[in-house]
């Protein structure tokens, strides 16, 4: 019986211990430990978000003051003419309007930068006026342009000061202004033509030289293109008052094979020498003005136009030729005497 209560009293025990874990750590330390903390955790209150802040460094602007005077260059009007358009070998003259606003100052002004030959210079009727005057050499265009541009610098100064009190303010004073020349092609055309060495009556059979001269303004023998002319019949073949029609004369026209080109005389003018050939071209019979033959006319009326071009497309006016070409008269057949003397009854001897 004694035996049953000890073993009672051990399971106990065991069970005891078993159902306590760890018997060598106080559990109510434990729990005082874990009070503590959920004290703590629920004075803290909620849990604000993170704030991360960055610093920007601002740079406030600095003011500068300038202190300008009350006279500057807008006290200079420099006015050129709108448009300054040259041609080679003509003088064109333009203005140019300079004045100061300032009273008791005068100003100067000169031109930097102008092509050869051109020249700024005042007026010597008109003050405050300044003439841009120039006469372009020919061939101041290249070759390959029709057209060429020109920058030039117009440069107003300060020449004198009639009031002191303006003289510290305007010292030194300057006003530029850019402008622009546009220099084209001589665009005079070709003229003067005259034709000479041919008469106004040639003879069946022959061949005269004549001479054409034309001056081609812009073209001289340093030109890489010369002037050539063109030879026509207009078709005007009726005048009013003649009895006849006046045939083409262009057909006769050939080129001398020792002259072909043109030859350079001067002062722009070009000569040409040509050939009227009846010898070796057929001459037309006269026609009458209804288009029938003229079978007692003597000669042939003819003509032809002469014109003259230039490299750059100039041209002078039609030049108009006319001319008589005489026909050889026909020989008359010498009859043998056998034959007069056979038709006179006679026979001969």
């Amino acid at each position: 019986m004694n035996n049953f209560r000890n073993l009672i009293l051990i399971t106990s025990i065991n069970t005891l211990l078993v159902g306590c874990g760890e018997w060598q750590k106080a559990p109510v330390d434990d729990l005082k430990e874990m009070r503590e903390k959920a004290r703590a955790e629920s004075n803290l209150g909620t849990v604000k978000p993170r704030e991360i802040t960055n610093t920007v460094v601002v740079e406030k602007p600095k003011v500068v003051i300038k202190e300008e005077s009350t006279i500057d260059d807008k006290f200079i009007v420099i006015t050129p003419d709108a448009q300054m358009t040259f041609n080679e070998t003509q003088e064109s003259v333009f203005k140019v309007r300079a004045r100061v606003l300032i009273p008791g100052v005068e100003i100067k002004l000169v031109a930097q930068g102008l092509p050869q030959g051109a020249v700024l210079e005042p007026s010597k009727t008109e003050k405050d006026l300044y003439l841009i005057r120039w006469t372009p050499a020919l061939y101041t265009v290249p070759a390959n342009a029709n057209m060429r541009t020109f920058t030039a610098k117009l440069v107003a100064e300060i020449a004198s000061v009639a009031n002191d009190a303006n003289a510290q303010q305007v010292r030194g004073l300057v006003r530029e202004k850019e402008i622009n020349l546009f220099l084209f092609r001589t665009q005079e055309s070709p003229s003067q033509v005259k034709v000479s060495g041919l008469a106004n009556e040639v003879m069946e059979g022959t061949t005269t030289s004549f001479e054409v001269t034309v001056r081609v303004p812009g073209v001289d023998d340093k030109a890489a293109q010369k002037p050539r002319l063109t030879i026509s019949y207009d078709g005007v073949s009726y005048t009013a008052g003649n009895n006849f029609l006046e045939q083409d004369g262009s057909r006769h026209i050939v080129a001398d094979l020792n002259k072909k080109e043109p030859v350079y005389v001067g002062d722009f003018v070009w000569k040409f020498v040509l050939l009227f050939d009846t010898k070796n071209i057929p001459v037309q019979p006269q026609l009458a003005k209804d288009g029938t033959f003229l079978l007692n006319a003597d000669g042939t009326r003819v003509r032809f136009s002469v014109k003259a071009l230039s490299p750059f497309g100039l041209a002078t006016p039609e030049h108009l030729v006319q001319l008589k070409i005489r026909l050889k008269p026909v020989a008359t057949p010498e009859v043998p005497a056998s034959d007069a003397a056979a038709g006179n009854g006679e026979k001969a001897l």
